[in-house]
């Protein structure tokens, strides 16, 4: 009985291992590493909450599920799948919010997103309705270290061909400059800043239009659904639901360096000359088109200059300063 009992006790030992090791391997893991489909909608949704957590703290399934065009019974599951993976915290029925962890992430995308657009038009010779949809594919495979690499081929752009801001790694994505086309009023002249890259139909027939960044369009009539605007001498209509996919800030009559504006002048910025780096620390100092700009005070031998940005009190020498082009605002 002793002879059996010692032959037999490794046995089991060794039976009770292997089912343990396969219970562990079929236990879900919170942080293991989604298959990659999976891990593309949820990098998606993480950047739908990136940009629904500007207006909200904490978003509600029903918000991310018109965002991204899903159910909510999808949305609810991609909520709970970010909050097991620790890019958000809450819940689905209340509604959560990324953590540090989720909104790097979700700021690399986005960033990298954009680099690749930059790229494949001024590389690659793509149309401006063409490289979203290729853009996003190349996102999800990039590495930190291969997107450094085309942020330093490309110059350190500032801007993606859309209009929409580059930031330096580990900054924040600023929101949208300008206002929306649909609020503007009949008579308004306005410079377009950037245009909605989705649905790639609907761009392409903007773009087709003349409306992109950079071009000046005069609104004629708002109509309810629609408005009529003219640009490079030709009418469109324009339903809302597009004009509210272009921002724009108005269209500078006489723009002016910055530098050269006397102690106490109000302006707004029209335009960021310049390229690559120099931009980029405009862009991290809230010094965008349709800003607003106060001159403060000067240093005792005229340099540096002293400036109010969104209630930040920033000093510049007078060349940076000069890059930016503002219009003065009168008072009165």
């Amino acid at each position: 009985m002793e002879t059996l009992f010692t032959w037999l006790w490794p046995a089991v030992s060794v039976l009770l291992a292997i089912l343990l090791l396969w219970a562990l391997r079929r236990r879900p893991q919170a942080t293991a590493r989604p298959q990659p489909s999976q891990l593309v909608e949820m990098e998606d949704a993480l950047k739908e909450l990136y940009k629904l957590q500007r207006n909200e703290t904490f978003v509600e399934a029903g918000a991310l599920a018109q965002a991204m065009g899903i159910s909510v019974e999808m949305a609810e599951h991609l909520m709970e799948t970010l909050v097991a993976f620790a890019w958000a915290e809450g819940n689905a029925s209340a509604g959560i919010r990324l953590t540090t962890r989720g909104q790097e992430r979700a700021q690399e995308l986005i960033r990298v997103h954009r680099l690749w657009e930059r790229y494949l038009v001024d590389r690659e010779g793509m149309s401006l309705d063409a490289v979203h949809v290729e853009a996003h594919r190349r996102e999800h495979e990039t590495s930190p270290d291969e997107a450094a690499k085309l942020d330093a081929e490309l110059g350190h752009p500032a801007w993606c061909p859309h209009g929409y801001a580059i930031p330096d790694p580990g900054r924040r994505v600023p929101p949208p400059a300008g206002v929306p086309l649909a609020t503007c009023t009949p008579g308004a002249r306005l410079r377009i800043l950037d245009v909605d890259d989705e649905p790639p139909a609907l761009l392409a027939q903007l773009v087709a239009m003349g409306l992109k960044p950079g071009a000046e369009v005069e609104v004629i009539e708002c109509r309810p659904g629609h408005l009529r605007v003219q640009i490079n001498g030709n009418i469109f209509p324009l339903a809302v639901a597009a004009a509210k996919r272009i921002h724009a800030v108005p269209a500078p009559v006489l723009p002016v360096p910055l530098g050269e504006l006397p102690v106490s002048s109000r302006a707004v910025v029209t335009e960021v000359k310049g390229g690559g780096k120099q931009q980029r620390r405009m862009l991290d100092m809230g010094l965008v088109p349709g800003a607003e700009v106060t001159v403060i005070r000067t240093a005792p031998l005229g340099d540096p200059v002293e400036y109010r940005i969104k209630g930040t009190a920033i000093a510049m020498r007078r060349s940076d300063a000069n890059s930016i082009l503002v219009e003065e605002v009168r008072n009165g």
